[in-house]
């Protein structure tokens, strides 16, 4: 991550990593692996899997499987982001409670001290009904809730 935060000059990177992690890297919104790492790679990345590595192919044999994943650096994100600390943010903070709603989330997240009908106009300004859970937000769904919820700040 700090790699992709600072913005080296990498073209790509290609790592070999636990499977399940590699598969979160690439998630789609909606899906069970989905999470804030998804969005964040999918921000500065596009991942790509390259091949699985069973666990038989090493020895000692390890208690996962890995996968290899090529992560190729984006020239430009895909979303243009004013505020990248308060959208980092928003993104841990929809996936801190899975099975609470981004309004309950929101709620409960240290900093932000909105009530409950202030968030529920947040979540309506930004095209959403008061009851989605943050997996099933878009990478664009998150900048756009981003410039909403800081135009309350």
């Amino acid at each position: 991550m700090n790699i992709l935060e600072n913005r080296l000059p990498i073209d790509n990177i290609t790592v070999m990593i636990q499977k399940e992690v590699a598969y979160r890297m690439g998630a789609l919104a909606g899906t069970k692996d989905y999470g804030s790492l998804s969005v964040i790679v999918q921000y500065f990345c596009e991942p790509y899997l390259v091949a699985n590595v069973p666990r038989n192919c090493f020895m000692p044999r390890p208690n996962v499987d890995s996968a290899v994943i090529r992560l190729t650096t984006l020239d430009k994100p895909p979303v243009d982001i004013d505020n990248m600390d308060l959208f980092f943010y928003v993104i841990k903070v929809a996936f801190s409670q899975r099975r609470k709603t981004l309004l309950n989330c929101i709620f409960n997240a240290e900093n932000f001290k909105f009530n409950k009908e202030q968030i529920s106009n947040i979540l309506q300004e930004a095209g959403f009904d008061i009851n989605i859970r943050g997996e099933r937000l878009t990478i664009e769904d998150f900048a756009n809730l981003t410039k909403v919820i800081e135009r309350y700040l």
